[in-house]
Order: C-alpha cells, then structure tokens, then sequence
C-alpha cells in the first residue's frame, strides 16, 4: 500500500517497487485515504509520506494504522527530516526514510 499527495512520486514508488515483484494493493493521495486503504486492504506494508497537506500526516497514519492493525509494518518515506517527527514515527514502530533512496525503500520494503 502506497500513499503519498505528489502524483508523480506516487507512480514512481509503485512502478519501482511493482518492478521488484511487489504487489501494490491501493494507492491514498492523503493520509485519510491511506487509513481507509488499510482498513480496507489490511496491507503487509504501507509506504506513506510525512506531509500529504491538508489532512493528517504520516505520522499520524502511522499511529491510525498500527494502533488498529491494518497494517504489519509503516514505513514513512519523506523529503523532511524534523528529528521530533522522526522519533515520533520510531516510538510507534514506524521506519523513517529519506525519499530518493529507492534501493533502501526497496531493502525497508523486503
């Protein structure tokens, strides 16, 4: 399960890790959309952004999602790296990545 609000990074998490032999079960362009994706799809993994403006963000998809085990793992893949965000989404059990680094998305992932 992927989600993030920028198209572009969307496709191209899907198709990288679709190219790994990875099935994408729902795509969220906001973080509502992305806890009902779980809910409804009950992913092993769910890549999501930290900033999907103006709803909620990915840590607190995170917290919706682990709190309510729709999810086995979160992995927020973000261009922002606030420390207190980060320890946030490590206490709940999330991983924090930086986007761009597809090969650790894809190591994270496995």
């Amino acid at each position: 399960m992927l989600a993030d609000n920028d198209d572009g990074a969307l496709d191209l998490i899907a198709l990288d890790l679709g190219l790994e032999g990875h099935d994408i079960v729902g795509l969220a362009g906001s973080g509502e959309e992305a806890v009902a994706q779980c809910e409804a799809h009950r992913p092993e993994v769910l890549v999501v952004d930290y900033r999907m403006p103006p709803g909620i963000d990915g840590v607190e998809v995170a917290r919706r999602v682990l709190a309510g085990a729709t999810a086995a793992r979160v992995i927020i893949y973000s261009n922002y790296a606030d420390p207190k965000a980060i320890g946030a989404a490590e206490a709940l059990g999330a991983e924090w990545l930086r986007k761009g680094r597809l090969a650790a998305l894809r190591d994270a992932v496995r």
